[in-house]
């Protein structure tokens, strides 16, 4: 499988839309659940996150779409041809886009510190991440279950991913008892959801493999292989955390701490190949049959 420049420009756009997204989603979900357990320099911290993560997702959703037409013609002149751009905002890609955009737009609200405003902005943040289940091959399928099923995966990936750069900025000035607080929450809340991801990431691979032989000789399955071996070590590094680490910080053991916002640094740079494996092997290539 060969990259051109520009396909290789619309995978990193569609992975960093990817992060910005879910980061977002994510972040927003955490102060709802771990905001009574944050300080108010912390939250102030998160929300400063939240708003520039809002940003750059709304700006790579936009880029995305002349990225995607440079990538059909080959070339600069692509980005600003008016024919590609329609036929891209017709398409799914244009749907999912408008889609986020206005998922975006409410999970602004998250600045708020009104319960009613921070309630619609999980909404808002909930349509933003659930925005990339209208474009792709489980999109074009006529059932609706695998369309929810991928909701739900994308739901609880935000979960996940999106709560580690918080995690990361509460355990920076964080007290170790405050640390082991919000570790234990969020391991507590975690564990249902990461099962709840694993059986929804089984039933889209189930989905799309129609010939198995055929699917794990083709480059997407290939692919997917990396993926979940990835998606391994992201679990093994979770697993650490919830099962070693967060029994250490409330026992009260110091060093746990400094082992514990290491290990966030590494599902964070785990979670970002894991987005850019998913963006290369959805835009440059697709499930055989």
């Amino acid at each position: 499988m060969e990259l051109s420049g520009w396909d290789a420009a619309a995978v990193f756009a569609k992975a960093f839309t990817y992060a910005a997204t879910l980061g977002a989603a994510g972040a927003i979900f955490f102060l709802g659940y771990s905001g009574s357990l944050l300080l108010e320099p912390q939250r102030s911290r998160i929300r400063r996150l939240i708003v520039i993560a809002l940003a750059a997702a709304a700006f790579a959703s936009c880029a995305r779409i002349l990225l995607s037409a440079a990538s059909m013609s080959g070339d600069l002149a692509g980005m600003f041809d008016g024919d590609f751009a329609r036929m891209i905002l017709r398409a799914g890609e244009g749907r999912a886009t408008g889609i986020r955009i206005a998922g975006l737009a409410l999970a602004t609200l998250a600045i708020s510190s009104k319960p009613a405003f921070r309630a619609m902005a999980a909404v808002g943040a909930s349509v933003a991440a659930i925005s990339f289940a209208y474009v792709g091959h489980i999109a074009r399928s006529p059932d609706l279950v695998p369309a929810l099923v991928l909701c739900i995966h994308l739901l609880c990936a935000a979960f996940w991913l999106g709560a580690l750069a918080p995690l990361l900025i509460a355990t920076r000035d964080g007290t170790g008892a405050q640390v082991a607080a919000l570790a234990s929450r969020f391991g507590n809340l975690a564990l249902g959801v990461v099962l709840l991801l694993l059986c929804a990431g089984a039933g889209l691979l189930w989905t799309l493999v129609a010939d198995a032989t055929q699917f794990w000789s083709s480059d997407y399955g290939r692919m997917m292989v990396v993926k979940l071996f990835t998606v391994a070590a992201l679990l093994a590094t979770a697993a650490m955390n919830k099962l070693y680490l967060t029994p250490k910080l409330l026992s009260g053991h110091a060093p746990a701490v400094t082992q514990f916002r290491r290990n966030v640094r590494v599902e964070m740079i785990i979670g970002a190949l894991i987005l850019l494996i998913t963006a290369a092997f959805t835009t440059v290539t697709g499930p055989p049959g």
